[in-house]
């Protein structure tokens, strides 16, 4: 019985000892490292990367993040707008782009068809051809659509005639081929050279039927009517150019 009494008192005596905290510095210092390796913390997060925290008064940037094939909320209205207008003016709208588109892609083409009759390269051909208000013929028949002149700050260097696919497109006047083959925007495009100055162009044609350096005369044919290059119909674009330069075909016709 005395032994058992003893024994209990040892237990209680190991007891008290074990559940003893730890001396008040060792347990701060515990603490504080479960601090420093809580990464969770923001200002832990910094101090891992090396940055600073926002200073005071400072501004976020905002991002917007877009999940793929959605639009922004700015474009998103535009578009919206632009879907609450009328169908006519929407149609408008197209027909001005790409009238412009149009444009623009024989625009491109100018100076290279410019600088190739301007520097003389059918002057193989010199007829002595005088030229009155009446000098040209026309190359097809048809209702002139579009005029020579300004659009929207591009210059139509012709006029486009109206006709249907295949139609003959003759020469107005006697001269030579100057430029026979794909330009750009032109499509199919023939230039024939009347003097060391004027030259006759024909654009969009389906099918040549001339070459370059061929002599032709008067009516005879060159092309047929086509919608090659940039274009949205058939029609056949004519320009008269003076030294290279597009001049309105309407003094010479």
């Amino acid at each position: 019985m005395r032994c058992r009494s003893w024994i209990f008192a040892l237990c209680a005596v190991v007891a008290a000892g074990c559940g003893s905290s730890a001396p008040a510095g060792q347990g701060g210092e515990e603490q504080a490292a479960e601090v420093r390796l809580d990464a969770s913390s923001p200002r832990a997060a910094l101090d891992a990367r090396g940055e600073k925290p926002f200073a005071a008064g400072s501004r976020a940037t905002v991002v917007e993040v877009l999940p793929p094939g959605h639009r922004s909320a700015a474009k998103a209205e535009a578009a919206t707008d632009e879907e609450a207008l009328p169908p006519r003016v929407l149609d408008e709208n197209r027909r001005l782009r790409r009238e412009v588109d149009h444009l623009r892609a024989l625009e491109a083409e100018q100076r290279r068809v410019s600088l190739a009759l301007g520097n003389g390269v059918g002057t193989f051909y010199d007829a002595p051809l005088q030229l009155d208000g009446s000098g040209l013929s026309w190359p097809v028949a048809g209702p002139v659509v579009s005029p020579f002149g300004q659009r929207w700050g591009r210059l139509h260097a012709g006029v486009d005639i109206a006709a249907p696919a295949g139609t003959v497109v003759r020469a107005s006047q006697d001269g030579g081929v100057a430029i026979a083959g794909p330009t750009g925007g032109y499509g199919n495009y023939v230039c024939v050279q009347h003097t060391t100055q004027l030259s006759t162009c024909y654009a969009h044609l389906s099918r040549f039927l001339t070459r370059r350096g061929a002599v032709v005369r008067q009516g005879e044919p060159l092309g047929l009517v086509g919608c090659t290059g940039h274009c949205f119909g058939d029609h056949l674009h004519f320009e008269t150019r003076i030294g290279g330069q597009p001049v309105d075909p309407f003094g010479y016709l």
